[in-house]
């Protein structure tokens, strides 16, 4: 893994573990809680907040394919929706100073109050290959000091979600 371009660490502070058993080492942003997600990635350029406000992404580990997040911050008048996103976010550069004249807060603030958690440092396009090639799959995003091993059991048996759909619905009358 390289470092982050300006972060200033040299010691990653999370992992992400795949079901495979692949490992990648990363430093993170937003809420440090130890989450269990399904993986997918997104491959757009633009638009990050309203991504991260849509339903429809409600729940999984976006791995997102465009290199750097963040920059402009966050701005009430772009979100989707509220009440719902992603479990987290990863990226490759993690921009913690956005430079927008609408932003009221930055991403990792966002994140933190919403409970979404964020790895930046690692190799997105590699992880999007795997996804594209494999399909999507479990991950769990954890501190970088917990065992490998007991991670891994531990993802092996839990199970996805599968009422995303009637969370985030409207009722119909």
């Amino acid at each position: 893994m390289s470092e982050p371009v300006g972060s200033g660490k040299s010691n990653p502070s999370r992992k992400i573990i795949l079901e495979d058993g692949s490992v990648y080492y990363g430093y993170g942003f937003g809420s440090m809680e130890k989450r269990k997600l399904e993986l997918v990635f997104n491959t757009s350029m633009v638009g990050y907040q309203e991504i991260i406000s849509d339903p429809s992404y409600t729940d999984p580990a976006i791995v997102m394919t465009y290199p750097v997040i963040g920059n402009y911050g966050i701005n009430p008048d772009d979100f989707e929706s509220s009440g719902y996103g992603p479990g987290a976010i990863i990226v490759r550069d993690y921009t913690m100073e956005p430079s927008n004249f609408r932003c009221e807060k930055t991403l990792s603030e966002y994140m933190a109050m919403h409970g979404i958690a964020g790895v930046y440092g690692v190799d997105t396009r590699e992880i999007t290959r795997r996804i594209r090639d494999y399909g999507s799959c479990k991950v769990m995003i954890t501190d970088e000091s917990d065992d490998d091993e007991k991670c891994s059991d531990e993802l092996h048996e839990w199970t996805y979600a599968t009422d995303q759909v009637s969370r985030v619905s409207g009722r119909v009358r």
